[in-house]
């Protein structure tokens, strides 16, 4: 590889690869979380066929899910097996970072239940609606970029804006689907 051409390294160049003790927790915690909401999903009532049963696909995400962290489970138990990137204690603690985007979450999933608005416009014969969930989603979302891909809010609200934007409006408008806080 010459000095012009770089190869993708990850989202944190500098993170490295996680410990086989790491990414068994994890596996083993999306096990968990994948069967569970596998259950849950089973358990709604089916209205018509199988094609209409609501729990159809979060049943099939959740099984992805789960064959991934399968997945993840033999590859870091293999690892684990051959004393490969054992992690120092300093690596396993949960960096700043870490902390910031489960406040971030937080903060965004209670906003999400205390506010609640929408703003509508017809634009040639057709209703579109914007609401409360697309506006702090994008504000979360460009947060989160500015932190995690790079620093300059621009193209992060560029890209918050445009991706919510565009999949508020298929859920909206396309599976006839109320999102929430509208």
């Amino acid at each position: 590889m010459t000095d012009k051409q770089q190869s993708f390294k990850g989202e944190d160049e500098n993170a490295g690869f996680a410990s086989p003790r790491q990414d068994l927790i994890a596996s083993a915690v999306l096990i968990l979380l994948s069967l569970w909401i596998m259950i849950e999903s089973w358990r709604l009532e089916i209205p018509g066929g199988l094609a209409t049963a609501p729990g159809l696909l979060p049943f099939l995400t959740a099984a992805s899910m789960c064959a991934m962290a399968l997945g993840l489970a033999w590859l870091a138990w293999k690892r684990q097996r051959a004393g490969e990137t054992e992690a120092s204690a300093e690596d396993e603690t949960v960096p700043g970072r870490a902390f910031l985007l489960m406040a971030l979450v937080g903060v965004y999933i209670l906003s999400l239940q205390l506010l609640s608005f929408e703003y509508s416009a017809v634009v040639a014969g057709f209703r579109f609606s914007y609401g409360s969930f697309e506006v702090l989603t994008i504000v979360a979302l460009t947060a989160i970029l500015t932190i995690f891909w790079q620093p300059r809010i621009g193209p992060c609200l560029a890209v918050s804006a445009i991706w919510v934007t565009a999949l508020a409006a298929v859920f909206r408008y396309v599976f006839v689907l109320p999102l929430p806080g509208g």
